[in-house]
C-alpha cells in the first residue's frame, strides 16, 4: 500500500514534468573509426563462439518405448485348418499298432501368424488342448498380437528391457474372456568391455540357438510365418547368458545356463520354471565374414556361418536323469536388399512316461529361405523346409511327422511404420504318409511405433 501511495503522489505532483530531450547525432569525434568497428565485431564473434561452446545439449531420455500392432486375415484350405489326421486301425503304419492312438502329420503345420499359432489344433481324443484360435476351418480376421516393449538405461553399461504381448482371443466357455498376455522379455544386459563387444544377460531373454529367434516378432520378420523347426529354437529362456564379438566381429560366441530349452511354450518340450536342479547348457559359435574384404565387387554384403548346441535335463522332469540334446548349423548371407538363410537341426529327448514327459526323436530337419526386396516398396519371399520327427508318450500316443512345406510370400512397405504381408503355405507329406489337405493362405498388417 505504501508503494501505491508514493506512486500516486508522484503522479499528482504540481511540478511540471521534464520534457525528454531529443536524441542528437554524434559529433564527428564520436563516430567509430573503421578499426574500432572491426575490433567490436571480432569481440562479438568471440563472445558468440564461447557461448556456443557452453551450450549443453539436452540429455537423451533413459526410457525407450516401442512395439507394434499385428492385424491378420487367414483362409484354411482343406481339413478344417488342422495339420494332422488319425491313423485309424493303423492302416498306414501297422508297426505302431501298440500305441493307443497314432497320428500322422504336423500339429503346428497350419500356422497363420508370426506367433506360430495354427488355424485349428483339431479335436484329438484323450486330451484337452488350449486351442487359441480354434477357427474350425473358417476364414477370418484376427488381431494376432499387440506388443509393447519398455526399456530403461540404468547406467552407461546397464540396460533393462521388457516386452509384453497382448493377445485378444475368444473365451473357451460362455461368458469367459479368452484374452491373455505373456511376458516375452524381462532381462538386464550389462556391457563388460569398453568396445561394447561383450555383454552378460540375466532374466528371461532371447535364446542363443541358431538364427530364427532374431526375427521371431512381427516387426522383425520379413514374412509372416515361422519355419517348421521354429518350435525348437526360438523360445525365450530364463537364466544367465553371455555374448561376445571377437577379432573385429569376425567371431561371435554366445552361451547360456537356463531353466529351459529353447523350445516354444506352445510345444511339448518347454517349462519356464524348473522342476529339477539341473540346468540347460546352450551355446553357439559363428564366423562372420565381411565379404567386402574378400570380393570388392560385393561391398556391404556379409556371410555368417554358425554352429549351435544344447544339452540338459528334460524340461518338466523332476530329476536330472535323462538328458535332452540338440545340435544345429546355420548360414546367413545378406546384402542391402537381399538375404539367404538356412538352418539345420537334429535332437533327442528320452521322455519320462510316469511324469508325462514326452519323448522326441528329431531327425534331419531344417529350411532354406530367400528374402528379396525387389523394389524399395515391394519384396518377395520363398522358403522350402522339412521336418522329420517322432513325438510320443509311452504306448499311449504317437505322432509321426514326415512333412515338407513350400511357402511363397509378398511384402509391401508403405513407410517405416506400415508393412503389409501375405503368404501361401503348401504343406505336404512324404515317407509313406498319405497327403493331408491343409494348405493355408494368410496375411498380416504390421503397424509399428
Amino acid at each position: 500500500m505504501a508503494s501505491l501511495t508514493i506512486i500516486a503522489s508522484e503522479r499528482t505532483s504540481w511540478a511540471a514534468p521534464e520534457e525528454p530531450s531529443a536524441p542528437s547525432l554524434p559529433s564527428a569525434d564520436e563516430v567509430p573509426e573503421p578499426d574500432r568497428i572491426a575490433e567490436l565485431e571480432a569481440r562479438l564473434a568471440d563472445l558468440e563462439a564461447r557461448m556456443a561452446q557452453q551450450e549443453v545439449p539436452p540429455e537423451a531420455s533413459p526410457i525407450f518405448f516401442n512395439g507394434y500392432v499385428d492385424f491378420g486375415f487367414f483362409v484354411p484350405l482343406g481339413n478344417l485348418g488342422v495339420g494332422w489326421v488319425r491313423d485309424f486301425g493303423n492302416t498306414q503304419f501297422p508297426q505302431y499298432s501298440n500305441f493307443g492312438w497314432t497320428f500322422l502329420g504336423d500339429i503346428l503345420a497350419t500356422t497363420v501368424n508370426t506367433r506360430g499359432e495354427v488355424a485349428d489344433l483339431g479335436d484329438a481324443p484323450g486330451i484337452n488342448r488350449f486351442d487359441s484360435i480354434n477357427s474350425d476351418g473358417a476364414a477370418g480376421f484376427l488381431v494376432n498380437e499387440v506388443n509393447a516393449r519398455l526399456g530403461y538405461q540404468l547406467s552407461e553399461n546397464a540396460t533393462l528391457r521388457t516386452s509384453i504381448n497382448f493377445v485378444p482371443r475368444t473365451g473357451a466357455t460362455d461368458f469367459s474372456l479368452g484374452d491373455f498376455f505373456d511376458v516375452d522379455i524381462a532381462e538386464l544386459e550389462y556391457i563388460l568391455t569398453e568396445d561394447g563387444g561383450t555383454s552378460v544377460f540375466v532374466g528371461k531373454m532371447l535364446p542363443v540357438f541358431g538364427i530364427e529367434y532374431k526375427e521371431r516378432k512381427s516387426d522383425q520378420r520379413f514374412g509372416i510365418t515361422p519355419s517348421l523347426i521354429h518350435r525348437y529354437t526360438s523360445g525365450n529362456q530364463l537364466g544367465l547368458k553371455f555374448r561376445s564379438k571377437l577379432l573385429d566381429n569376425w567371431v561371435i560366441i554366445a552361451g547360456s545356463l537356463t531353466n529351459n530349452t529353447s523350445g516354444t511354450e506352445q510345444f511339448h518340450f518347454y517349462s519356464e520354471v524348473d522342476r529339477n536342479s539341473g540346468k540347460t547348457l546352450n551355446g553357439r559359435i559363428a564366423i562372420n565374414v565381411p565379404i567386402e574384404r574378400l570380393i570388392a565387387a560385393l561391398v556391404g554384403d556379409s556371410l555368417e556361418i554358425g554352429f549351435s548346441a544344447m544339452w540338459g535335463p528334460q524340461d518338466r522332469a523332476t530329476d536330472n536323469s535323462g538328458s535332452a540334446w540338440m545340435i544345429g548349423a546355420d548360414l546367413t548371407y545378406s546384402s542391402a536388399n537381399f538375404a539367404l538363410k538356412a538352418q539345420w537341426v537334429r535332437g533327442r529327448s528320452p521322455g519320462r512316461p510316469e511324469e508325462r514327459v514326452w519323448e522326441l526323436n528329431l531327425q534331419h530337419s531344417g529350411y532354406v529361405e530367400l528374402d528379396w526386396m525387389v523394389f524399395p516398396f515391394l519384396g518377395v519371399l520363398a522358403r522350402a523346409e522339412l521336418r522329420d520327427a517322432e513325438v510320443f508318450l509311452t504306448n499311449e500316443r504317437y505322432y509321426l511327422t514326415k512333412g515338407y512345406r513350400i511357402t511363397g510370400g509378398l511384402r509391401a512397405v508403405f513407410n517405416p511404420h506400415v508393412a503389409l504381408k501375405a503368404e501361401y503355405l503348401h504343406n505336404g507329406e512324404f515317407g509313406g504318409i498319405s497327403p493331408i489337405a491343409n494348405d493355408i493362405v494368410t496375411s498380416s498388417l504390421v503397424l509399428s511405433y
